[in-house]
Order: C-alpha cells, then sequence, then structure tokens
C-alpha cells in the first residue's frame, strides 16, 4: 500500500519518497499528552497548545485522526512510555533514569533547558544550605553551574508536584527556589510578579515523543514529518505563538485571574450537579457547545435557552420561554442526569459521558439503537464509546437502521460524535484547570 500525505498547500510540507504502510495500521493515531501548561490549555472554551496543536498537525498532514488523552500525575504519564498503549507518549522524559534506554524517542520535535525559579525578594546564602525542589519526572538532571558556585544545595526531588504547583507553593513562600524548564518558566512567570528567573541550571534538553516500538512504520512517518514540519513557517509560527514571552494566546486563556470561573453561572451549575450527581465541568462544556452561555438563542427546532432544550423536553421539566435562566440549568442538569442514568451497563466513567453527551445531541433512542447493534455484532465491547460511536454512524446506512434492533430507524450520527468529541475534550481540558 502506498501512503499518500495530505498537505496544507501553504505549509510546503512534502516527502521526497511514498513511505509504506501497514496494512492493519488503524488511521487514527492515539496519544497520551502529559498536561504542561504550555502544551495544553483552555483558550475561548476549546483546548490548545504546542503539543496539542503540534498532535493534531501531524494527524492531519499525516492524513489520519488523532485522540489525544491528557493525563496530569506525571508519575502515570511516565510509566505508560513503557506499556505500548498509545502510538506516542508526548511528555519529556530523562534519559538518565534507569530503564529510559529501552525507549524509542522520536526526532526532537522542539528544545528548553532548566532555569532556577525563586521570588524576587530571596537571595542565595552562602551561609545556610539552600533547598531545590525539583518538580516530578522533571525531564533533565540539575546541575546549578553558573548560579552561585559557593552556596550548598539540597536537591528535594517532588513525587507528585509538577511544575505548576511548585510555581504556587513558591508565589505563596511555602519554598524558596525550585526548578523549571525554561519554556513552561517564560509561560508562568507573567502570572507571578513576585518570582523571577534566577539563571540556567542545566544544559539543554531535546523535546521528544516516546513512540512505540510496534510500529515502525508509522514511527519512521512520524520522525520525517518532525524533520520537515520544522522548516516550515508554520512550525516557526506555532513556536512564536506558545514559547515566547508575552504571547496573548497565554495571557488570555490561563492567568490566574482566568482559572476563577468558567463562566459567571458557575454557582448555579455546581448548585444542581452537585444535587443531581454530575461533574460540573463536564456540564459547562455541553452548555458552552449549546450557546457558550449565551441566554438569547433560539434553535432549528425551537430550541431555546442556556441549555438549548427542544420544547418536548422543555415542557416535559416544567419550562416556558419566559423561565429563568436558573430554572433552565435546573431543568438542563436534571436531564443531563436522566441520559446518563440510562446507561447502567457503561463501567468506564469516561466511556458514559461520552455516550451521554451524544444522547444529548442525539437523543437517547438512537444511542440505544447503536449500543444494541453494538451488543448485536461485536459482543464484547458494548461498554467501549469508540465502538459505540461505530455504529451510530453507520445508522445511516439501510443494512444498519433496518435491523431488527434498530427502534429508532435512520440516523445521521457523525454530527453527533464530532459533537461529543468537542464536549469531551473541553471537559478534560476543564479538568485540569479547574478544580
Amino acid at each position: 500500500m502506498v501512503f499518500v500525505i495530505f498537505c496544507d498547500k501553504k505549509s510546503n510540507l512534502s516527502f521526497k519518497e511514498n513511505h509504506f504502510v501497514e496494512e492493519n495500521e488503524s488511521d487514527t493515531i492515539h496519544a497520551l499528552l502529559f498536561c504542561h501548561a504550555s502544551d495544553y490549555f483552555v483558550y475561548r472554551g476549546s483546548p490548545i497548545g504546542f503539543q496539542y496543536d503540534l498532535l493534531k498537525q501531524m494527524a492531519q498532514d499525516l492524513g489520519k485522526k488523532v485522540e489525544v488523552t491528557v493525563e496530569s500525575d506525571p508519575e502515570k504519564a511516565f510509566f505508560t512510555c513503557f506499556k505500548n498503549e498509545y502510538d506516542l507518549v508526548a511528555m519529556d522524559v530523562n534519559k538518565g533514569q534507569i530503564f529510559t534506554h529501552y525507549l524509542v524517542f522520536s526526532e526532537p520535535h522542539s528544545y528548553s533547558y532548566p532555569v532556577l525559579i525563586s521570588r524576587k525578594n530571596t537571595h542565595i546564602s552562602d551561609t545556610l544550605v539552600n533547598e531545590l525542589y525539583i518538580p516530578a519526572q522533571f525531564p533533565v538532571d540539575v546541575t546549578l553551574v553558573d548560579v552561585h558556585q559557593h552556596s550548598e544545595w539540597e536537591m528535594i526531588y517532588s513525587e507528585h508536584n509538577r511544575t505548576e504547583d511548585l510555581f504556587e507553593m513558591l508565589a505563596e513562600k511555602e519554598i524558596d527556589f525550585i526548578a523549571s524548564d525554561y519554556n513552561l518558566a517564560v509561560t508562568l512567570l507573567p502570572f507571578y510578579p513576585n518570582l523571577k528567573i534566577v539563571g540556567r541550571i542545566g544544559s539543554d534538553f531535546n523535546r521528544e515523543w516516546v513512540l512505540n516500538p510496534h510500529h515502525p512504520s508509522l514511527n519512521d512517518r512520524i520522525n520525517a514529518w518532525i524533520v520537515e514540519f520544522k522548516r516550515t513557517k508554520k512550525y516557526e509560527a506555532l513556536c512564536k505563538r506558545y514559547l515566547t514571552t508575552g504571547s496573548q494566546v497565554i495571557q488570555q486563556s490561563f492567568g490566574k485571574s482566568s482559572r476563577r470561573s468558567i463562566s459567571v453561572y458557575d454557582a448555579l451549575i455546581k448548585k444542581y450537579c452537585q444535587k443531581y450527581n454530575l461533574d460540573w465541568r463536564f456540564v459547562s462544556s455541553i452548555i458552552f457547545q449549546e450557546t457558550k452561555f449565551n441566554t438569547d438563542l433560539v434553535g432549528m427546532g425551537g430550541s431555546f435557552g442556556i441549555m438549548q432544550l427542544m420544547p418536548e423536553t422543555a415542557q416535559h421539566y416544567g419550562l416556558t420561554d419566559t423561565s429563568s435562566v436558573e430554572e433552565q440549568i435546573q431543568a438542563g442538569v436534571k436531564h443531563i442526569a436522566s441520559l446518563y442514568k440510562r446507561y447502567p451497563s457503561i463501567s468506564g466513567e469516561d466511556d458514559r459521558l461520552y455516550v451521554t453527551a451524544a444522547a444529548y445531541n442525539a437523543g437517547s433512542g438512537h444511542l440505544q439503537d447503536a449500543m444494541a447493534l453494538c451488543a448485536k455484532y461485536e459482543t464484547d465491547s458494548v461498554d467501549n464509546w469508540r465502538m459505540i460511536f461505530k455504529y451510530l454512524e453507520l445508522k445511516s446506512q439501510r443494512k444498519y437502521y433496518n435491523d431488527p434492533v434498530v427502534r429508532c430507524g435512520y440516523y445521521p450520527g457523525g454530527h453527533s460524535i464530532k459533537y461529543a468529541k468537542e464536549v469531551m475534550d473541553r471537559y478534560f481540558a476543564y479538568k485540569h484547570v479547574y478544580k
């Protein structure tokens, strides 16, 4: 099979030779992304970031889809590198750690170096031992060269705290010195006016992806893409957008002020989510998808209000077009909770939320049909959202919408699948920003 690459003409991206595609290779790249402030955050309701955008661009150029799973626990992300569960793990790994020589690394997609961070009024002591806190799974060894040669330092390796956590502790005067990589430091420092970079404390290190050794053909194309893409104007723009001081998109996205709330309706959403036992960030993501928290929209079919409930659904919950925003939110949350309860056989929480989000858009009947088809044709995958969505999409084909197990007939499920994936992407991003 000959691989044909799909490119944005403006990127000038091309390959000099065709690349062989393994016969059983998936059309989707499954990636685990370690949550790093400049790599993944929320901007105007949608997840973006340096490596997040890099992964999406790569998949687009390789003619594939990409499914990004985000992990904020550094220990879990690190050990996932050894399990080969994903096509790649987007995490900076310290190659000096034991067993990392067994890993397969990509070509470098960028680079950084470690720096020492302190408060502006904190001084390095020559007479006392200075404690330096190093984040969990820091990607390079710290040498403290050129910072202060005559001082004593005790390295304190944090088992669970990310760099972002240590920045908070430093700003609150719980600790005095931390190590950070430079890219992350220039991202976070604008939001901590009392902190500064003292100096470099180690050598440059390459930022690379950990690749799956069982997919050599895909790995070859990923590496070739990285080499070529780094020569493009699009790559320069990506670095400028995320890895430079004063980036407006970063300053508007996850400064301390923007972390306080998702919307002005947070308190109401939390109130009713607590009552109906739902994650308020999941509901907020649905509301953003529906209306971006606009209360005056009227949709096709007569859906209205901040939750865009259809007239018959609104009537079921006692709503009219004159109901207050609080009444709309209460009804909408209750409706989402009702949908969620219809899928008790789906054991995985995220799988159940994917299906719930799709049902909010498509109606629960079409999801029940998709699950029935999945049970008939797949047997052991009935609680997997990917397989359920496969049959939701197949409901547009006569063979499937005429199947005896289908009760609600024809449905073009692609829109609802896209809807659910966007809701869940935003929800995962919200989870990493709003506690």
